[in-house]
């Protein structure tokens, strides 16, 4: 960060995880201004950081529980630092909001802390999870849209993606709350055939997704044989 304020650069730190790390960002009243020119906007910080969906929503409790199968790189860290994650979605220090997906075989994941393959698939419930946080009065639904859609496409200049807006690519997603729901494994999309949040229940649920206004998931099928465009960059 020295170095990036020096040189005047853009810098952008993914994966923060401590209390200590977000004390190094400047918090602001919004990340970015709600406008239509907002790839150059001067108010676009030269400092952003993200956040995963694992590092929110977990904390060193839950290895007692799930052990290996939520280690990952940086580690999951104490209730304290989550919380300081969860403040500063809402503050700007934190701009997006990541996944980090990795589909190890659950047989990867075994052999203790030393052994285990680090990483967990959490693409599948990323949404689902971090709206268990809007419930929770944490952020609002409005602030979730802008950290996992528009953000992501104002930070990397992604060409008619993020909004809904006329010209714009319709990737949509549509959820209900109120539809209680538990994970099991007949439900799980990923490869690898588990994922950590085995046995929780939800409260919303992904009704439909489309990319490119065509619908690629919906009453629990995927439409494998459709594919979808490269990403345009500014």
């Amino acid at each position: 960060m020295e170095l990036a304020r020096k040189h005047h650069a853009r810098l952008h730190i993914a994966h923060l995880t401590t209390a200590k790390e977000l004390e190094l960002l400047v918090p602001s009243s919004t990340s970015f201004p709600r406008s239509t020119s907002f790839y150059s906007s001067p108010s676009l910080p030269s400092i952003t950081a993200e956040a995963t969906v694992s590092h929110l929503y977990f904390s060193d409790r839950d290895y007692d529980r799930l052990g290996t199968r939520i280690k990952c790189n940086p580690a999951i860290k104490s209730e304290r630092d989550r919380e300081a994650l969860q403040q500063a979605l809402n503050d700007g220090r934190i701009t997006v909001i990541g996944t980090d997906h990795a589909p190890h075989l659950l047989s990867q994941k075994e052999g203790g802390c030393a052994k285990a393959a680090s990483g967990m698939p959490m693409i599948q419930f990323s949404l689902v999870t971090m709206l268990e946080l809007v419930n929770q009065g944490i952020l609002s639904l409005e602030r979730l849209v802008e950290l996992m859609c528009h953000n992501p496409a104002r930070l990397f200049e992604v060409r008619n993606r993020g909004f809904i807006r006329p010209g714009y690519r319709a990737d949509l997603v549509l959820v209900r709350p109120d539809r209680g729901w538990t994970v099991t494994p007949s439900c799980i999309q990923s490869k690898c055939g588990w994922s950590p949040m085995e046995g929780h229940t939800y409260l919303w649920k992904v009704e439909r997704t489309l990319c490119n206004g065509h619908t690629v998931y919906v009453d629990g099928q995927v439409d494998t044989g459709y594919i979808g465009e490269e990403i345009a960059f500014r």
